[in-house]
């Protein structure tokens, strides 16, 4: 795996989707045990989506994490969908986590009204702070489901309505998450830019040859609510973790060297 920091940002690129998953695993699950081993438990925000599949399989199979001690939350959800729909956001997190981080799996409502859910939702995230968010990047560049020219680095609120840019709702359908454009939602609850940043550290994976565009942007364009994924980069602790596919647009930026850190 080639590493390369920057000013902005430390980005990890490995050969394969499998190894970026499982070198971002690794991240997340220590940043899980300190939080454990220093105050109890872990707090952690997930995306939901086809890109942090291998990171959440080799998530859930690394060693000394106690899940009763792992409080989850997911970061958006569909609005107008019910709770058991198979494109649910929380219904996805939660077939992919072990049986005791279920237990402890804050979902988003979707059987209420959505201003009173965002409140809730609201209050659930902001009662500790967040110790990890495990996200990715979409075609878009947005994050959660912070949609370019929406995106606001100093929005007030920790979850609100959002409507879904069309290249968001395509991008579910070309996941194969739902059969037609016209079957995705328009509108969704979604964690804020300021909320997914006020995490003390994040892990964001992002593999395939899809997402380089966005990728290239979100590394070394301007900062700015174009690509939401950019506004990263004013984080102290993100690190990247992209399979070479998606750093497709960064490679003649890298300083490609043996001094890795994971093979």
């Amino acid at each position: 795996m080639d590493h390369f920091p920057s000013a902005d940002v430390d980005v990890r690129i490995a050969e394969s989707a499998t190894a970026a998953g499982h070198a971002a695993a690794l991240r997340a699950a220590d940043v899980i045990r300190g939080a454990i081993a220093t105050q109890g438990e872990a707090r952690v925000v997930f995306a939901s989506a086809p890109s942090q599949e291998e990171m959440l399989a080799h998530l859930t199979q690394a060693p000394d994490i106690d899940w009763r001690r792992v409080r989850s939350f997911h970061m958006d959800e569909y609005l107008d969908l019910p709770a058991d729909h198979p494109g649910c956001f929380g219904l996805w997190l939660s077939q992919r986590l072990p049986g005791a981080a279920r237990e402890t799996l804050e979902r988003i409502r979707t059987d209420g009204g959505a201003d009173n859910e965002a409140t809730r939702y609201s209050e659930l995230l902001d009662a500790a702070p967040i110790d990890l968010v495990c996200l990715g990047i979409g075609v878009n560049g947005h994050i959660a489901f912070n949609e370019p020219g929406e995106a606001d680095l100093s929005d007030p609120e920790t979850v609100r309505v959002v409507t879904l840019d069309d290249t968001s709702r395509r991008q579910q359908v070309d996941d194969g998450l739902f059969p037609r454009i016209s079957d995705v939602p328009t509108r969704a609850l979604s964690l804020t830019v300021p909320a997914l940043l006020s995490a003390r550290s994040l892990v964001c994976t992002v593999v395939g040859a899809h997402k380089a565009p966005a990728v290239t942007r979100a590394a070394i364009g301007r900062i700015d609510a174009s690509c939401p994924a950019s506004f990263l980069r004013t984080h102290p602790d993100v690190r990247w973790f992209l399979d070479d596919a998606a750093a497709s647009g960064l490679e003649h930026n890298a300083s490609r060297s043996n001094d890795t850190l994971l093979a």
